[in-house]
Formats: C-alpha cells, sequence, structure tokens
C-alpha cells in the first residue's frame, strides 16, 4: 500500500514542480514585458508544461485505479500493492500505464514539434518594440513591415499593402517564405532575403503579378545586443504612384529637352543676388562655341554670352569678357531693369560678343522675373537668349539698301538729306560755308540708246568714281535719280568762319573739276561714250531745311540745262523766287490731286472742238488740264506741267485728265449719238508728256483706261511734242508702236518747233501732226511762216498723216488754209469744262 502511494506522490510532487517552473518563467516574462517575444523562454516553459502534464496523468490514473480496486487490497491479499493491482485488474492495469505513458510522449512530442522551432530562434524584440513596428507600418498607408528570422520565417508581418496583395498578415506570422507566396515570387525574393541575413542592406524592386503594382523593397539585418544576426527587417514600399509620377515628369523634361536642343534660343536661369548661371539649356552647348570646348557654364557664369558675374574684377563691376566693350553697359542696365519688372514683363536688347574664333557675334536676349522670394522680390530671371547675327546682317543690308544705291553704292536720297541737315548744322554752330552741287548728266540718253542698259550703268559707276575723285575726305557724295548726282562740300579746316564768298569759290573750284573729270570718254566694251554735266550750286543758308537747300540746287541745274547744258550755275534770288513758285505750285498740284483736300484748290478739264475745215463738222475735242490754286486764281499748263513732271505728279495727273476724257466722250455720244453731220464718230485728243511717255507701263495703263470706259482705241489720240518724240528712247517707241498696233492715235504736238522734224516722220509711229500756233499766228502776215505751213501740210498730205492747224483765231488765217486740213483755235471754239451742243452746228 505504501508503495502504490509513494508512486502517486511522487508523481504529483514532479507535476507541481513542472508547474511551478512554468509559473516561473511565465510571470518572469510577464514582468519583463517579453511574454511574447522570448521565444526561447516561452518554448522551454511549454516543455516543462508537457512534463508536468505527463505526471499528473501518471498520478490521475494511478490514483483512479487504486480507488477501484480498495476492496481487494482490503482483503489482504499477501501480494504488493502493484501485484494487487495487477491481479484484481487483471492485464488492465498494464495497459492504463502504457496507455497513458503513451498519451504523454505524444503530448511531449506535439509540443516539442510545435515549440521546438521556437527554442531555435532567439527572441529579436520586446512587446514595446513589436508595438512600435506595427504602429510604424500603421503611419505609411503604402509601406508594409516584415520581419523575418535566419530561417526566413516571418516573425512580424503589418500593413494594408498586404492585405491589396490579397494576403493576411497575421496567418503569415510563424510561416516560412517559401510556404507563404508563389514559387515565382520565392525565386525572385530568396536571393535578397538571404543575403539581408547574411549581413547585407539590399533595395530591389518588385511588380505585383496581381495588381501590377511597383514595390519598392528595403531588407536590413537585425541585431540583438550582442551584434549577432538574428533576422532581417523588410519594408515594402507600394510606389505606382511615384513611379508613375515620376515617368510623367521625365517625359515632360525629354519633351521640354527635346524643344530646347531643337530650339535655336539658350535658356538659362540666374541668381539675382549672386549673379549666377543656376541653369541652362543643352542647347547652350551647341549655339555658339565659348571659351570651353563644350561651351558649358563656368562656375555659374557664361561671360562670353554676357551671362552671370564674376566675383574677380578689379575695377569694382562684374566683368564680362566676352562682350563688346561697348555694349556692356547694355547688358548691366538690362539686368538691373529685369530684377524690378513686374510679373509678365520682360527687357529686350541686343549686344555683340566675340566668340573663341575670334568673330563678331549678334545676340539677342530677353530676360524677364522668374522666382520670387517671401517678400515678392525677384529672386531669380529668366533669360533666352538667341543668336541673331544673320537677322542683324539682313537688316543691315536693308538699311543700308533704303541708304544707299545698289548700282554706284554711294549714298542715296534718304542719306542725303542727313548729311546736308549736318552741314547746316555745322555751319549754324562754326559759320563754316558749305555747298551743294545738283549734277545732271548731259547725253545720258544716247548712252542707254546706243549701247544699251548695261552700257548706261557701267557710264554711271564710271562717273560715280570720278565724282568720288574731286571729293575731300570730309565731302559727301550721293545719287538721287537715274543720271543725277549731288555733292555736299564743306569748307577745309583752315576756312571755318569764311565768308560766303569763300564757300562759292570753293564750290566753284569743285564744279570745274567735276567738268574736268567728266571730260575723258568712258570706254564700255570697246565703245566710247561722251557725257557732261549740267551743275547748280547752291550756298547753304542759315535757317534753310535740307529739303530747301536740295530744291535750289535743283532750281539751279534746271536753269544750267535751259541754258545749254554743260555749265555751272549759281542759284540767286531770281531762281529762288522761281523756286517759291514752284513749291507754291507743288502745293497747289497735291492739292487739287488729293481728294480729302479741303483747300479751294482743284484740277479741271476743259475741251476744244477740232473741225474738218472743209465740212465744218466737229471731229475731235482735245482735253487740256487747267489748275486753279486755292484762291481761284489760275495756273497755266507752261507753269504746272514741269513742275509735275520735275515732282513725279505727272502721271497721277495724266491719268485723271485720261480718265475724266474719256468719260466726258462717253456722255457726249450718249447725248449726240450721231456726233456730226457726216457721222463721223468724235474722238478724244489727251496731251501726253515727256515723263508719261516714258513710263514703262504708260501702253498699259491706256488701255486699262480704254477698257473701263468701253472706247475703242482708234477713239483716243495721245499728242506728243515734237521734242519728247525727238528724245524717245527705244522703250518709248514700243510702247508707242504697241499703241499705235491698237489703234491709238499718235500726234506730233507743235509740229516744226524741233529738230530734225522731217527725217523722224518717217520712222515714229504717228498717224497725224498738229502745226505750232506761232506759224500760224504769222501766216498771213509773213510768207516764212506761210510756206512752212504749206509745206507742212503737203507732207503730211504725201505721208497720209492727218494734219490739225493750231490757233485759228481770225478769218484771214481760215481762208488761207487748205479744206483738207482740220483746223482748231478761238474762231473756231473756245475751250470749255463740258462740250457744248453748239460745236456740232
Amino acid at each position: 500500500m505504501s508503495g502504490w502511494v509513494w508512486v502517486v506522490v511522487l508523481n504529483g510532487i514532479t507535476a507541481a514542480a513542472y508547474l511551478g517552473i512554468v509559473l516561473f518563467i511565465v510571470r518572469g516574462l510577464m514582468r519583463t514585458g517579453q511574454l511574447r517575444n522570448n521565444r526561447l523562454a516561452v518554448a522551454t516553459a511549454a516543455i516543462f508544461l508537457t512534463c508536468a502534464a505527463h505526471h499528473l496523468v501518471h498520478a490521475v490514473h494511478l490514483w483512479t485505479g487504486f480507488d477501484g480496486h480498495a476492496s481487494h487490497l482490503a482483503a489482504g491479499s499477501g501480494g504488493g500493492m502493484l501485484d494487487a493491482m495487477r491481479e484484481s485488474m487483471g492485464g488492465t492495469l498494464d495497459v492504463a500505464v502504457t496507455a497513458s505513458t503513451a498519451l504523454a510522449g505524444v503530448i511531449y512530442l506535439g509540443m516539442r514539434r510545435f515549440y521546438g522551432p521556437l527554442l531555435r530562434s532567439p527572441s529579436m524584440f520586446d512587446d514595446a518594440s513589436e508595438a512600435r513596428y506595427r504602429q510604424l507600418a500603421a503611419n505609411l498607408p503604402h509601406t508594409s513591415v516584415l520581419v523575418v528570422d535566419c530561417d526566413l520565417r516571418f516573425v512580424l508581418v503589418e500593413g494594408a499593402g498586404l492585405v491589396a496583395e490579397g494576403y493576411d498578415p497575421r496567418r503569415m506570422e510563424g510561416q516560412l517564405l517559401r510556404d507563404t507566396v508563389s514559387p515565382e515570387a520565392f525565386a525572385m525574393l530568396e536571393p535578397h532575403y538571404l543575403a539581408a541575413v547574411a549581413g547585407e542592406e539590399i533595395s530591389f524592386d518588385t511588380v505585383s503579378p496581381r495588381t501590377g503594382a511597383i514595390f519598392q523593397v528595403e531588407a536590413r539585418p537585425l541585431r540583438d545586443d550582442s551584434g549577432r544576426i538574428v533576422g532581417a527587417m523588410v519594408l515594402s514600399e507600394d510606389v505606382s504612384a511615384e513611379r508613375a509620377a515620376r515617368a510623367e515628369l521625365e517625359q515632360a523634361r525629354a519633351f521640354r529637352d527635346a524643344v530646347l536642343t531643337a530650339s535655336p534660343d539658350i535658356t538659362t536661369v540666374t541668381a539675382v543676388d549672386t549673379g549666377r548661371v543656376t541653369w541652362a539649356s543643352r542647347s547652350l552647348r551647341s549655339l555658339l562655341t565659348g571659351p570651353t570646348s563644350d561651351g558649358a557654364v563656368e562656375d555659374g557664369r557664361v561671360p562670353w554670352l554676357g551671362l552671370g558675374r564674376s566675383d574677380d574684377s578689379t575695377d569694382g563691376e562684374d566683368r564680362l569678357d566676352g562682350v563688346v566693350e561697348q555694349d556692356v553697359e547694355v547688358v548691366r542696365a538690362a539686368d538691373r531693369t529685369a530684377a524690378s519688372l513686374p510679373e509678365g514683363e520682360s527687357v529686350s536688347i541686343r549686344y555683340r560678343v566675340v566668340a573663341a574664333d575670334g568673330s563678331l557675334r549678334w545676340l539677342s536676349r530677353r530676360t524677364t522675373p522668374f522666382r520670387r522670394g517671401p517678400s515678392g522680390e525677384v529672386s531669380e530671371v529668366l533669360s533666352v537668349v538667341r543668336e541673331v547675327t544673320d537677322v542683324v546682317e539682313a537688316e543691315l543690308a536693308l538699311e543700308r539698301a533704303a541708304l544707299q544705291d545698289p548700282l554706284t553704292g554711294l549714298p542715296n536720297r534718304m542719306l542725303l538729306l542727313d548729311r546736308i541737315g549736318s552741314a547746316i548744322a555745322r555751319g549754324e554752330s562754326t559759320g563754316a560755308a558749305a555747298a551743294v552741287l545738283f549734277c545732271d548728266l548731259d547725253g545720258f540718253k544716247r548712252v542707254n540708246d546706243t549701247g544699251g542698259h548695261a552700257a548706261g550703268d557701267a557710264v554711271l559707276v564710271e562717273v560715280a568714281r570720278r565724282l568720288r575723285s574731286v571729293l575731300r575726305a570730309n565731302d559727301s557724295i550721293a545719287r538721287v535719280g537715274g543720271d543725277e548726282f549731288v555733292l555736299v562740300v564743306d569748307a577745309l579746316p583752315a576756312e571755318r568762319g569764311a565768308d560766303k564768298r569763300a564757300g562759292a569759290g570753293l564750290a566753284e573750284r569743285v564744279a570745274e573739276r567735276i567738268r574736268a573729270v567728266l571730260a575723258a570718254p568712258i570706254v564700255y566694251q570697246g565703245s566710247q561714250y561722251v557725257v557732261s554735266a549740267s551743275v547748280g550750286m547752291v550756298l547753304v543758308r542759315k535757317g534753310a531745311s535740307a529739303q530747301e537747300v536740295l530744291r535750289d540746287a535743283d532750281s539751279a541745274m534746271y536753269r544750267a540745262k535751259q541754258l545749254g547744258k554743260d555749265r555751272i550755275e549759281l542759284f540767286d534770288d531770281a531762281l529762288r523766287a522761281n523756286a517759291l513758285e514752284r513749291a507754291y505750285i507743288e502745293r497747289t498740284l497735291r492739292g487739287a490731286l488729293d481728294p480729302e483736300h479741303r483747300g479751294a484748290a482743284r484740277l479741271n478739264v476743259v475741251y476744244q472742238p477740232v473741225y474738218d475745215l472743209d465740212s465744218r463738222a466737229l471731229t475731235s475735242f482735245e482735253a487740256l488740264a487747267r489748275l486753279r490754286d486755292d484762291d481761284g486764281a489760275g495756273i497755266t499748263p507752261d507753269r504746272f506741267i514741269p513742275v509735275a513732271e520735275d515732282t513725279g505728279l505727272i502721271s497721277e495727273l495724266g491719268e485723271r485728265v485720261l480718265d475724266d476724257a474719256l468719260g466726258t466722250l462717253v456722255r457726249w455720244r450718249t447725248a449726240n449719238p450721231l456726233d456730226s453731220d457726216s457721222g463721223v464718230p468724235v474722238t478724244i485728243a489727251v496731251n501726253l508728256s515727256a515723263r508719261q511717255a516714258q513710263h514703262v507701263d504708260m501702253a498699259a495703263v491706256v488701255s486699262a483706261a480704254l477698257g473701263r470706259h468701253r472706247m475703242a482705241p482708234a477713239d483716243l489720240i495721245l499728242e506728243l511734242t515734237e521734242s519728247v518724240l525727238l528724245e524717245s528712247g527705244s522703250s518709248m517707241l514700243r510702247q508707242l508702236g504697241e499703241l499705235r498696233e491698237l489703234g491709238v492715235g499718235i500726234a506730233i504736238d507743235d509740229f516744226g518747233t524741233g529738230f530734225a522734224s522731217l527725217r523722224y516722220l518717217a520712222t515714229l509711229p504717228v498717224s497725224a501732226v498738229k502745226i505750232d500756233r506761232s506759224f500760224t499766228a504769222t501766216m498771213t502776215s509773213d510768207e516764212t511762216s506761210s510756206s512752212i505751213v504749206r509745206a507742212i501740210i503737203n507732207l503730211a498730205r504725201d505721208l497720209e498723216l492727218g494734219c490739225v492747224v493750231e490757233g485759228i483765231e481770225t478769218l484771214d488765217q481760215l481762208d488761207a488754209l487748205p479744206s483738207f486740213v482740220q483746223g482748231q483755235g478761238y474762231l473756231l471754239g473756245r475751250p470749255a469744262e463740258v462740250p457744248s451742243n453748239t460745236w456740232i452746228s
């Protein structure tokens, strides 16, 4: 009996001892906060708990068996307790003991299997550390925190991102990496995890096969207090949005770089306070070749582009090494201005730099505020720089073209007026005498007629060269027209303050030198051409404008032409009066031609009838221009026509008269459909000036006017003076020929007053002649005039040309004329603004 009890008691004491050890371990873990994380202690307590359970099962089982067989024991069986129990229970006791032992073993092995890994896995952190890790994951919504031991078993798993990927963080804890992820993922992750638990810090990206999300993973080893590696911490961050934004930013940058690379511009950002270039586009390297091999920014400066500030200047100013000295202040002023500009405004400049190859380049720079500081001050400015050398050179070429004659390279009228203005200013400030000489070549038309335009151009170039040779360094020369040159002669330094007589003497000496250098023939392609010059001189006077001085010189030249050419005329008071009159006529004429002119000046067209002297039938009207000034006073054609020709107004005047004449004829024919008793249609005659006749589009202008009024070419007669036809060139003769082929009549006006008339009658494209009124006026009293009139009439008849006798004012004159000609004059009909119906009868 005592042996049995001792067995039960011994098992109970053993179980109690094991339980005491378990309680001791658990209490210590709870007190230190390591209940969940000190896996070694927990595993030890678990093993002791298993052993306690084993011994407790044995004690309970034996005690139950003993209590069930008490009667058998009381009967005084002679054997021991075990024998008695074995005897009374038969084989049951052995089976029970064996079963209980086996059950305890199974429990022990199961607990051992479960807690075995915990024995092999030392503690990594306490409860507080674990809480911090989990809080870290909670505070980083896109980041998951994973802790693995050295066997790649998950010890801690936390993160909402794992849930989105289909993982359960709680179920992952305690599981091996191999058993948690797919084989493909394991093959990719295992090397990185092993590297981390081996002591390396690893960073890599992975893409979720499920969602396509991009994770940036960082793994680093975990060490205990002794420095031994106990596992690894893995941070997995979902960077999909960041990578997408980065890709979009890179795409935008690539687009920007492509635009800047393709652009011819340099774009830079410069700090205002330091003056340093903080950013520059890639095109900076290709725009020009700077001082360095690649043209990059040097220490925040691009001195050869005028960008950036230098700290090593010795004069207290920022150095701009590559900028041309004259433009340095322009660049500095632009920098100062840009720093004070409001938003949206910019400052633009052009300046010159010297490139590495020594060439001079033009740059254009536009600068605008880019960034502002907290108080609103400009902290950075953005500059766009472009090389504009070609543009500037083109502009300079256009400017030269606007100021220079392209054939001779001499200044043109615009630049000449500036030079004259400078001479006037110098004269007013120093009293220096100066003169302007207006030269018009005599005989130049013959050069074009005989040698063509190429010869004419060659002669002009040589004349320009010769005229330059007579000038001093401070004198000027310009070409102002086809064969017109103007020289501005300034007094010699020793003559400063001299009187006008000295200035006139200087001008005369220059004029004589002009005549001398032009005396020698000009040779072109084996042919010799001789030209002279009619020179008009004017002394620059105080208070005059450049236009007035040039006009006065032109007037003097015009008088030289009238007095026989190849001579020099000085502008005087008589010419000044004539010039004033010409200026007055020009103003009146311009006002009359201007439809918006509010003055009383007006241009009228009057018509004088022409009759057949045999039938006394009306055959034609001659359109005559009349000009009245603002006061109503008339200005005769011999006064305003030359002014119109000299000022270039003759074309507009001629077209106005032609249009009015054709319109008047249309209205006349509408009102008088029979025109005359003979039934011959009445025609209209219009005078054509020398300048009009020389216009290159004369035939086209006349044809267009006929078309507008639906008139036949035969309805129009163009009258040109004999002198115009005799001086006509090939171009004018060609256009007159075209008009004759169309059917337009060509009449020689004032016939008999020119030279070599008879020889030209056979070659010029004319259809009629008009005998000058000077012969008609004296034909009844002077036999010579009468003979000339009869000779011209017979000549025209033999050549089958029409003949009109002008200036018939008396019956004696009318009776002296043969009946087969036409007549015109006050006796037959005075000019009227509207043709009179009485002219028919």
